[in-house]
Parts: C-alpha cells; sequence; structure tokens
C-alpha cells in the first residue's frame, strides 16, 4: 500500500490537490490512468496472432525467449478465452488495467532489449454474468485461469529452456487463479517441466486468497485481515520466498473481516452458477444441481472423517469447505465409508454410545453459527462496502509526475529488479568445475507456513486509508497501529 511520498512537506499540497486525488480515486483511475494502447503490428507476428498480426508494443520481447516473461492474468470482466496474449488492447474502465505494468516495464526496459516480455492469460474472466449470451461460471473460469497460464508456461519452458525465467503477476481472480498455482507448483516433483526454479516471483493483487497478516510486496506491514474467501496460512512449498501480495486498507478482497462463513458458502454457490437474462430456468437448474452436489460432498466428507464428532470443526466450515469446486472427494473412503453395514453401525453408535458425543456437537453447532459469522458485521457497518471497493480499483495510477509512487510504479520496480537480476546471472562467469560446491540445502521437516510468527502487520485505519489514496496527513493526527502475527504453539495469554 502506499505510505510515502516523493516529498515530505505537507504544507506544500494544497487541501484542493488533496480533494482532486480522493476526485481521481472516485472515478475508475485505471480509466484515467491506465497504459494507454500501445505498440504496432509492424512490431512483429506470432502464432497468436492474426494473418495481420497482433498488436504487439515495440518492448514486448515476448517472441524472443526474453531474460524474463511477465504472465499478466488480469481480474474478472478484463480478459477473454480468445483473447490474443500478446496483443495490446486500449485501455477502458474495465479492461487492460494489468496493462499499466506490463507496457511500463518495457519502457523502462527499452535500454536492454531482450530483457523482458510479457503476455495476456486468456481466460473467461467472469462472475458468471450474462445478458443475452452463456458464460462460464466463475468457478469454471479459475480453472480454465490455471490450465491457460500453466500452458504458457509450458510452451515458453519447451522453447527457451533456462534461459527465460517467469514472472507471474495476478489482480483480482486473477490473485485467486496464482495462488491456487503457487500452491501446486511449490509441491511439483522436480522433474516436472516448469518448477519453482523457473519462477523469479509471484505478485498478487487484491487477491481473495491472501493470508491474513503477510508483507505487502515492498516490504511494509502488510493488512492484519486477509483474503475473502480464506486467509488462513498457506503453504507455497519451495515457492515460499518467491510470492509476495499487494493490498491496500478495507480492501475487501484481501483485506476482509473474518468470520463470515456464510458469506464465503454464498460466493461457493454463486460461483459455480450461471446468471444469463434470456435462460432463469438455467439459472436455477444450477441453484439446484450446486446445492446437491455442496450436500452430497458435505456427507461424504463427515462420513470418511471418523473424528469429525470429535473436532472443531463445524458444518458450516464442511460446507465451505466442499463448496470449492476444485475439492476432491476420495472414492475408496467414500464407497467404504457409505456401505449399508457401515451406515448401520455409525447410526447405532450415534443413538448408543455416542450420543452424549452427538448431542455437545449439536450445542456447538449452534455456537459457532453465531461466533463464525461476527464478521458479517463489519463487513455491513464497515467502511467495506464502499471504501473498500474504491480501494479495490486503486492498484493501477501510473503517473510518475503525480509527486507519489502507485502500487502500480513500485511492482514495474519489481519486475524490472527481477529480470536485471536474472541478466547479471546469465552474464556472471561460469562456475569452476573443479572448485568444491556447496552441498544442496536440506528441505526443511516440516511445511513452511506464511505468514511466519512474529511477522509485524499494519492495522486499518482511517489515517492509512488517506494516504493510500496520496492525502497528505500530518504528523501524529492518525499514528499508525500495528500487530504482530501470534505464534499458534504458544499458550494463550491469561486474561486479567
Amino acid at each position: 500500500m502506499l505510505r510515502r511520498k516523493r516529498t515530505s512537506s505537507f504544507g506544500s499540497v494544497s487541501f484542493k490537490s488533496a480533494v482532486c486525488a480522493l476526485a481521481l480515486a472516485l472515478a475508475a483511475p485505471a480509466a484515467a490512468l491506465a497504459a494507454p494502447d500501445s505498440g504496432s503490428a509492424d512490431a512483429g507476428s506470432s502464432d497468436f496472432g492474426s494473418s495481420q498480426g497482433p498488436n504487439i508494443d515495440p518492448n514486448n520481447y515476448a517472441q524472443d525467449c526474453p531474460d524474463v516473461l511477465m504472465l499478466a492474468v488480469s481480474g474478472a470482466t478484463d480478459s477473454d478465452s480468445g483473447r490474443n496474449p500478446l496483443n495490446e488492447e486500449s485501455s477502458t474502465v474495465a479492461s487492460n488495467w494489468v496493462g499499466n505494468v506490463t507496457v511500463p516495464t518495457g519502457e523502462v526496459n527499452a535500454g536492454s532489449p531482450g530483457t523482458v516480455g510479457w503476455l495476456y492469460v486468456p481466460y473467461a474472466s467472469t462472475y458468471g454474468v450474462g445478458v443475452l449470451d452463456d458464460v462460464s461460471t466463475y468457478q469454471n473460469t479459475i480453472a480454465e485461469g490455471i490450465a491457460s497460464t500453466n500452458r504458457l508456461m509450458d510452451e515458453y519452458k519447451t522453447k527457451c529452456g533456462d534461459r527465460t525465467k517467469f514472472v507471474l503477476v495476478g489482480y483480482s481472480v486473477g490473485g485467486e487463479i496464482l495462488d491456487r498455482m503457487a500452491v501446486e507448483i511449490g509441491h511439483r516433483n522436480p522433474d516436472a517441466l516448469v518448477t519453482a526454479d523457473d519462477i523469479a516471483g509471484v505478485m498478487m493483487v487484491g487477491s481473495p486468497y491472501r493470508p491474513a497478516g503477510v508483507p505487502n510486496f515492498d516490504d511494509e506491514p502488510g493488512e492484519s485481515l486477509g483474503g475473502f474467501m480464506d486467509q488462513s496460512p498457506r503453504d507455497y512449498g519451495t515457492l515460499t520466498d518467491k510470492v509476495t501480495w499487494s493490498c491496500r486498507p478495507w480492501d475487501l478482497s484481501c483485506d476482509a473481516p473474518d468470520k463470515i462463513e456464510l458469506l464465503q458458502l454464498a460466493l461457493g454457490v454463486l460461483g459455480q452458477m450461471r446468471f444469463t437474462l434470456l435462460n432463469p430456468v438455467q439459472t436455477v437448474a444450477d441453484f439446484a444441481r450446486t446445492v446437491a452436489t455442496i450436500a452430497t460432498r458435505a456427507i461424504v466428507d463427515i462420513a470418511t472423517n471418523k473424528s469429525w464428532l470429535e473436532s472443531d470443526e463445524t458444518l458450516l466450515q464442511v460446507l465451505v469447505k466442499v463448496s470449492d469446486q476444485q475439492y476432491q472427494v476420495d472414492d475408496a473412503k467414500a464407497v467404504a465409508a457409505l456401505s449399508p453395514d457401515q451406515l448401520l453401525a455409525d447410526l447405532n453408535w450415534a443413538l448408543g454410545p455416542g450420543a452424549d458425543t452427538v448431542e455437545a456437537k449439536l450445542r456447538a453447532e449452534g455456537e459457532g453459527m453465531v461466533e463464525n459469522n461476527k464478521g458479517i458485521a463489519d463487513v455491513v457497518l464497515g467502511p467495506y462496502l464502499l471504501l473498500g471497493f474504491l480501494q479495490h480499483l486503486s492498484y493501477w495510477y501510473n503517473d510518475p509526475n503525480d509527486g507519489y509512487e502507485w502500487e502500480s510504479e513500485k511492482i514495474v520496480a519489481w519486475v524490472t529488479d527481477l529480470a536485471r537480476t536474472e541478466r547479471e546471472k546469465k552474464q556472471a562467469p561460469a562456475p569452476d568445475a573443479a572448485a568444491p560446491q556447496d552441498a544442496p540445502a536440506e528441505a526443511p521437516a516440516e511445511p513452511r507456513l506464511l505468514p511466519e510468527p512474529g511477522t509485524v502487520t499494519q492495522i486499518s485505519d482511517l489515517g492509512a486509508f488517506l494516504e493510500s489514496q496520496g492525502i497528505p496527513v500530518p504528523e501524529g493526527m492518525f499514528p499508525p497501529q500495528y500487530s504482530t502475527v501470534p505464534d499458534p504453539a504458544a499458550p494463550a495469554p491469561v486474561p486479567n
């Protein structure tokens, strides 16, 4: 998030300037300051192009195995399945926002041809809402985005080998795609075509799966809360040290209150439905199918988890978990757990020796329903629905003359630094084969979760919001507030 401006004098910035800065935030900043439609069809041709060739930016060396190839995964409504990965599209209120990073990165590195290139990942990027035409469901677009990103990386790894490293940048829905990919890639077999060694960095902007409390990519404390869909700590395996985030205060996507499980379940259901104006029957059918599928998965999940009745996991938490379309059912366990003999044995236990356990679980369910949805009031009564929406749109300023360093400008510098590091590695002399080599580092005995205990986080407050909009705040008026990620292994503090 923005908390620094290039000039420190509060008096030098007039009240009018502050009002203008806020007005820009309220008026689709991506449209006002987005990277212009650039490049030329004469810049080259590509397998991805039409007969006349795509509109490729002259500083985009994606076709020539650059030192770093950036894969930009756009947010919802900002791409489609047939999008040409090389083509620069005109910026509008709701398109090509990631162009504020790709094109400026090419401009910054124009003096070093072949350093950077970029591709726009083609996928449907829809919320499942269509007016006249049928559309993909939200969760299907996530799956398509993952497949499309993997396909492009596989193609370029096959073509370029170790000459090119990948930088993955995803915004909003694109951040969710990259989060799922980062977890999977970080646990791939070392013999896989693309592994963590092929990736220079992963940036997730406004991600609904941001773990609560992870730092922002500029090494400043991140927001203490996390993603709207899941904010639990995450194990990225061998990619752990290469993943990073950008999250602005009160952005509901990445800085949402916790304990909002009913809303998460609702999104899990809606994410598997299609809403088309001319076909309401389809919507009803999708709803029935989704509810039936989630209910069946929940039954299987509970039936195959023999310790569930003694656990703290609630039924609502099970429903949220299985509402993810990528949830996998262990068929062998399901067949065994749902056999007539096993079901009869479970029923006899629940009515006999386990009756007290079942009763205690039912009482806990009611308490858990209330406790695990306290954050919904914060969503409704807090600043999330208005200011959070504006914050979610405000990552993409890119004006080097406004006296501020916005997230998109910082991301350009981040990608440029990664690219130059990779170029320097190429230019470094080859190691002496006769010299003793360092022993390979041993793999950690246990998974390393992010965030780590002790990480300092920033609590959202008015001062942070104003500063993130570029409005200068007199020193001491809104002092920053911080918290620390606790150690889950540490004993709970004793109340006074």
